[in-house]
């Protein structure tokens, strides 16, 4: 059971990463997926660095945390994922965002598959530390 959470949890960072590095060397493709367009000046050097750097700091984390056996990594990058979502209701809510429920499903779907392969690989590491 173990072996295959841990390889569902790769297969949702692999694209995160990939995204991430796809905001470095082709941002508008990146932007594209994910429904946005290229801002100018200061605002595409921050929404390219800024967005590169979540991609690939929370899909790096799914996978070496799946990879390693690490639950604290995991954790990191599911809460990286999963804090996302309360961000997308906000701008739906209070600032004229358009509702992305699509986009928030996954992302709180994510959170949960990182919370509970993570917590399998806990409950492991406690098995092995008593027997």
């Amino acid at each position: 059971m173990l072996i295959v959470l841990r390889t569902i949890t790769v297969l949702l960072g692999l694209p995160l990463l990939l995204l991430g590095l796809g905001w470095w060397v082709h941002p508008g493709p990146a932007a594209d997926l994910l429904g946005a367009t290229l801002l100018e000046g200061t605002g595409r050097s921050t929404q390219i660095g800024d967005s590169a750097a979540f991609f690939i700091g929370s899909g790096a984390m799914l996978i070496w945390g799946a990879i390693r056996s690490n639950a604290t990594v995991l954790v990191t990058g599911g809460c990286l994922v999963g804090l996302v979502a309360p961000g997308r209701i906000i701008s739906a809510v209070m600032h004229g965002g358009s509702w992305t429920a699509n986009e928030i499903v996954a992302e709180c779907a994510i959170l949960i598959v990182a919370l509970y392969t993570a917590s399998k690989i806990h409950q492991g590491e406690e098995r092995n530390l008593f027997h």
